[in-house]
């Protein structure tokens, strides 16, 4: 895991070596462990690195193949490492270090872009190739990596934050109102690859970029979802679901530096540390060590089903305790590494997790994300499940997902409400969204005039609605934002998370499965369930509730937090450019009353981002790595 950085220069231009180094020296906390660069007629390369799998400087960045006129620098793991490498070395391939970083720009040599499509792994990386004059730019089929670039008149910059970009070039440090819309009108965030940032872009996830001399390239995909192959027989699905995930875990436990899990007590997490745990003695793994997030709210801890699956497990627990006191002190730290607004006080949750794993010298965590949008976990399935039923005849398993439904929640009010929703296209959906909360009132008219309803665009490379629903969750609508979260929060301690449930194998069988296989009655990841009988412990897999792993914002909006917020939004009335006055002192009154607080807080956090981002030039806050000792145990 690493910061990546690069200048390209048209037509062999000089490139700036301060320019280069500022950029990163900006991302130093995503490598701590070294430092290095490359610079060439029209091209400058940086790197800082967290060492983590062949600690030696063998596999220092930017790596460079002078014989084939190559230089690497890359971000992420490629877990199937030791695999390619075999088959490389079959080809005729000789190997200087032990890493993956070699062992990508080998296989970039022998296969050329055809090498993303074999990389089982989290990955941004950048190629320089001297021979041809070009530039390769990738990106990991779900984007758990970020890239940002930004074509500057005769010059493309690109780095893992875009903080990077502005340490080169402040004058691009310009905000993208598209983006303000699309979050205060819906919440929507890192959606199409726009950013917060005007003339700042993100690579596509599952995407290349080739970029010649003078700067030129179009991003090509390289994978595509697609359904694999997956047994007839239920039981037979179900054991190959759980040797898959199983091989996942296994996968991304490659490490040479200590590896624990995050876990939030709920069934995706829990299944991450039961399935390391059922392969610890085979895998030859020392004690694992779990690092959770507690809360004072008893709606909103979780802290009975940690102490169920970390005893089953025989894992080493450590907690810390997430106050509104400390989310206030360290927002300022937390939006300077997120970039964009902060959509609300989940991340603070995250980000406290790896902060404690700092703390106990903890490099990498696995981590449950990206089950509920490859198999439908969240209520709001539902009614996607329900639309799916009712178009294609199935009445029987309609009315058992209301059934279902009715004995869950005790009405039917999900089901029906996000029924509805589905049953209307992706841009009605959007129109509908602003209307339901009248958020499209609280900017300003030219605002609304100009980028309503800024629709994204999202691939459907299936025949059914359902499957193409859940492809827009994980590419669209639902887990780039989270993917952010999690990089941006992890690099700030200089922590890596890995996501078994993202291993394109797993997806690929997942895309595959019958609908009912996911979804039993309004009993959603049925199949994650019935894999994990006898790993996870019954009293977590038959949970039927569903928390969200967030602290208790409205209790802390309307507490501790109540004073911060007001502010922001009497700020945010005077930011006539971007927001009309009086629709927000209207939500703020209602705030002040104890409602509007999903309004309230899109508000607030847009008015933030703009102090911190574009009102002045940001700086790095100090004194947040320290670790608060009075809520941390273990």
């Amino acid at each position: 895991m690493c910061g990546i950085a690069g200048i390209l220069v048209a037509s062999g231009g000089g490139v700036p070596r301060e320019d280069v180094l500022a950029m990163a020296a900006t991302l130093r906390h995503r490598g701590p462990d070294g430092e290095g660069s490359f610079f060439g007629p029209g091209i400058g390369l940086g790197h800082t690195r967290l060492a983590i799998i062949d600690l030696s400087h063998a596999s220092d960045q930017p790596f460079v193949d002078e014989a084939a006129g190559l230089v690497l620098v890359f971000n992420g793991e490629i877990y199937n490492y030791v695999e390619l490498r075999r088959e490389l070395e079959g080809l005729g391939h000789r190997f200087r270090s032990q890493g993956d970083t070699e062992v990508l720009l080998r296989a970039f040599a022998e296969w050329r872009t055809g090498a993303f499509a074999r990389l089982n792994g989290m990955f941004a990386c950048a190629i320089w190739d001297d021979r041809r004059r070009e530039l390769v730019l990738a990106r990991d089929r779900f984007g758990e990596k970020p890239l940002y670039l930004a074509r500057n008149g005769r010059e493309v910059l690109f780095a893992s934050e875009m903080k990077a970009i502005f340490a080169a070039r402040p004058g691009l440090r310009q905000p993208n109102l598209k983006a303000v819309y699309r979050y205060v009108a819906r919440g929507d965030l890192d959606q199409d690859g726009e950013s917060f940032f005007a003339g700042v872009e993100s690579l596509p996830a599952g995407h290349f970029l080739v970029l010649d001399e003078a700067g030129r390239g179009t991003p090509k995909r390289y994978w595509t979802p697609r359904a694999g192959e997956v047994p007839r027989r239920r039981e037979e699905a179900v054991e190959a679901f759980r040797t898959l995930l199983f091989d996942a875990v296994r996968l991304r436990l490659r490490s040479d530096v200590p590896v624990g899990s995050s876990l939030s007590g709920g069934i995706d997490s829990s299944s991450i540390v039961c399935a390391v745990q059922a392969q610890r003695e085979k895998l030859g793994l020392a004690e694992q060590h779990t690092f959770s997030a507690r809360f004072d709210s008893a709606q909103h801890d979780e802290g009975k089903y940690i102490d169920v699956v970390t005893r089953a497990c025989g894992a080493r627990r450590h907690d810390t305790w997430v106050h509104p006191e400390a989310f206030e002190a360290e927002f300022a730290a937390l939006l300077y590494h997120q970039e964009e607004p902060i959509a609300s006080t989940s991340p603070f949750a995250q980000w406290s997790v790896m902060r404690l794993a700092k703390v106990h010298e903890t490099t990498v965590l696995l981590d449950g994300q990206g089950a509920d949008e490859l198999l439908g976990g969240y209520t709001q399935a539902l009614g996607m499940f329900l639309v799916h039923w009712l178009r294609t005849g199935r009445l029987d398993r309609a009315v058992k997902l209301l059934w279902g439904s009715w004995k869950r929640f005790g009405s039917l009010h999900e089901p029906l409400l996000f029924g509805g929703y589905y049953l209307l296209s992706p841009r009605l959906r959007d129109r509908l969204a602003e209307r339901y909360y009248g958020s499209w009132r609280l900017l300003a008219r030219e605002l609304h005039d100009r980028y309503a309803p800024a629709h994204a665009e999202s691939i459907a490379p299936f025949g059914d609605g359902l499957r193409n629903e859940l492809v827009r969750w994980q590419l669209t609508t639902q887990l780039p934002e989270l993917l952010r979260y999690a990089d941006r929060n992890s690099m700030a301690f200089g922590r890596e998370v890995r996501l078994p449930f993202l291993d394109h194998r797993l997806a690929e069988f997942c895309y595959a499965l019958p609908a009912h296989w996911l979804l039993e009655g309004a009993t959603t990841k049925a199949i994650l369930r019935r894999a994990m009988e006898g790993i996870v412990p019954s009293a977590v897999l038959r949970r039927r509730d569903k928390l969200t792993y967030a602290p208790p914002q409205r209790s802390w909006a309307q507490g501790p937090l109540k004073g911060w917020l007001l502010e922001l939004l009497e700020g945010a009335e005077r930011r006539r450019e971007v927001f009309d006055a009086a629709a927000v002192a209207s939500v703020r009154e209602a705030f002040c009353a104890g409602g509007a607080d999903v309004l309230s807080w899109r508000v607030a956090s847009t008015e933030a981002w703009f102090r911190q981002w574009i009102d002045r030039a940001p700086v790095a806050p100090a004194g947040y790595e320290g670790p608060n000792t009075g809520n941390l145990r273990g």
